[in-house]
């Protein structure tokens, strides 16, 4: 198995790979005995079908098996030996491995490139511990003891935090529905975690008893798929339908055990732990935000091609997961092409923030979660 990687300097890579034949056929022969372990093929017993029967009906699944362990292994092979760090997913360019045949493969990339950071004197690491909250330290001990709760239906009353709500709720503009923003909602009610705002829906349904009707206001989201609604006032009207609470077992050694727990210390120790995690992550993400919003500001900076390319595509998945919704409910956007604007804008701006703030976690020797760079 051979492969290299060859640089421009700008931190884009290209992984140019080519597995010999022999290993090509090992790896085919291993692909298909799994399909033979674990399919019945007629005329044949368990795990004995010959290699063209197990070609005739499983070929293009074994092609695609062999093809994604080999390329793998190569790249894993090749970054390791080369000490690169991968910050994008691989493009992959080359066909489908085929039994007597050796495999040839491209694989384009990024990589983290060398560049001068802004002055980031601001940004520090807060390494003091996170201290959990007590609220939702009982919201967690709560959320426990609900796999032990016999369900009810509430019909007087308004809701708690802890309750399962089901209402209607329509968003209107100017007296008309507004797609995407109407039909039916099924959610728990949670305290507000501190120093953040509850979504605009949850205050009208925590005022309404079932069968009531309240309305409130909010602005539109700037990443609504109607450009032409972003920013505009929409009236919201809330029909509560119904309210399920969870009446809860009393906590005792007794009602632990039956959850898992050794005794009702051990089954708050967990829920404490839960709520300590939970504030550690509030507050790196908080950091982030902030970070995040600084790097942005920094002029005179363009993030390699395939971390945009990785970011475009990412929010241009996220505009059209919002268009299938938009339109289910009957609207269309106003202009196609301002999406895919606003999508490849989002994407070049979230691929130079990602790329800095790497740059960043490098040069302080901080690791971040894929999911938070």
């Amino acid at each position: 198995m051979e492969c290299r990687i060859e640089r421009d300097g700008s931190g884009q890579c290209r992984a140019i790979g080519m597995v010999p034949e022999a290993e090509v056929l090992a790896e085919w022969k291993k692909a298909a005995q799994r399909f033979a372990s674990a399919v019945q093929i007629p005329g044949f017993r368990r795990g004995k079908a010959p290699l063209a029967a197990l070609e005739k009906q499983f070929g293009a699944q074994i092609a695609e098996l062999v093809t994604d362990t080999l390329v793998r292994r190569a790249l894993d092979q090749v970054l390791e030996r080369e000490g690169v760090t991968p910050v994008t997913g691989f493009e992959y360019e080359g066909g489908l491995a085929q039994r007597g045949q050796s495999l040839s493969f491209e694989a384009a990339f990024g990589i983290l490139p060398e560049f001068e950071l802004p002055d980031l004197a601001s940004i520090a690491v807060d390494k003091a511990e996170a201290e959990a909250d007590p609220v939702q330290e009982e919201l967690f001990l709560r959320e426990m003891l609900s796999r032990g709760a016999e369900k009810v239906n509430v019909a007087e009353g308004r809701p708690q935090d802890g309750d399962l709500v089901m209402a209607d709720v329509e968003g209107r503009v100017d007296g008309a529905p507004v797609p995407g923003l109407c039909g039916p909602v099924r959610m728990r009610l949670v305290a507000p975690v501190p120093g953040e705002k509850e979504p605009e829906l949850v205050p009208i349904i925590r005022s309404l008893s079932v069968g009531e009707t309240g309305t409130g206001s909010t602005p539109c989201p700037p990443d609504f798929p109607d450009h032409a609604m972003r920013g505009r006032t929409i009236e919201i009207i809330v029909t509560l339908r119904g309210i399920e609470r969870d009446m809860l077992p009393e906590l005792s050694d007794e009602s632990a055990r039956k959850l898992g727990f050794r005794s009702a210390e051990a089954m708050r120790l967990r829920a404490h732990e839960q709520a300590q995690d939970m504030a550690r992550l509030h507050k790196r993400s908080l950091s982030l935000e902030g970070m995040q919003a600084l790097l942005e500001l920094w002029p005179g900076f363009d993030a390699p091609d395939a971390m945009v390319k990785q970011c475009t595509r990412e929010a241009i998945s996220r505009a059209a997961q919002q268009m299938q919704q938009f339109a289910a409910q009957g609207g269309m956007p106003s202009s196609l092409e301002q999406m895919e604007k606003d999508a490849s804008e989002n994407g070049t701006r979230k691929a130079r923030c990602r790329t800095l703030l790497l740059g960043w976690a490098r040069a302080n020797e901080v690791e971040l979660p894929e999911s938070e760079a």
